[in-house]
């Protein structure tokens, strides 16, 4: 699998292309999706899914300008969420004064246990409920995104729809995973699980941001 990352929005989401054979998912469509579209079109992906690690508005922003350019793509996004989904807009704008047009409804949903399949290989989803109900990370061969689950260095927060008692169960959970995993978070810089199993003050100690 080939792995793009797109910085996208207002709060800088990491929007990832990711690719194997000549099929393509999209994860956290976050803002302008245009950079991403064009790589899309010149290197002839077929789109095939559009996933949202969770529904705060940062990470389906972009979803959809994805659905008017590649129609078949399927929305996907875990059932938890949805209310979120359909709050987008109110808090874009309630937050950063944002306007941006209602998200399109989801194609379906996954859930703990669902693989995806793309050329060939597959996408695990896995249920990380924490900063929101329906957070999901999603694993690939060698690679979590984990989306506002887990950053480097720190975790997502909990008071925008989530719980910090299932935030440190999921952060249990990832923990569990091996050392060598690529980290792909939903902002900032990638990291290795490894690392942030031994640095990362949220996952050495009991403590929740």
């Amino acid at each position: 699998m080939i792995v793009k990352n797109f910085i996208t929005g207002p709060l800088a989401t990491n929007s990832y292309l990711v690719i194997a054979g000549k099929e393509g998912v999209i994860i956290d469509a976050g803002g302008d999706m245009s950079e991403l579209i064009q790589t899309v079109r010149k290197e002839k992906i077929n789109i095939r899914y559009i996933i949202a690690t969770h529904g705060h508005f940062d990470h389906i922003m972009g979803v959809n300008q994805i659905k008017r350019d590649f129609p078949s793509s399927t929305f996907l996004i875990n059932e938890k969420d949805l209310g979120l989904l359909k709050r987008a807009s109110s808090m874009a704008q309630s937050f950063l004064n944002l306007l941006i047009s209602d998200v399109t409804k989801p194609d379906g949903f996954v859930k703990e246990g669902d693989e995806i399949e793309l050329g060939g290989e597959k996408l695990k989803i896995i249920e990380t409920p924490g900063h929101t109900m329906g957070s999901i990370c999603i694993i690939a061969n060698g690679y979590i995104f984990t989306g506002d689950t887990l950053f480097y260095g720190t975790v997502g927060r909990t008071d925008l729809g989530g719980s910090e008692k299932l935030l440190r169960e999921s952060l249990e959970k990832l923990k569990k995973l091996p050392d060598e995993i690529i980290v792909y978070p939903g902002h900032g810089p990638f990291t290795v699980l490894g690392y942030e199993k031994v640095k990362n003050p949220f996952l050495t100690m009991d403590i929740l941001p």
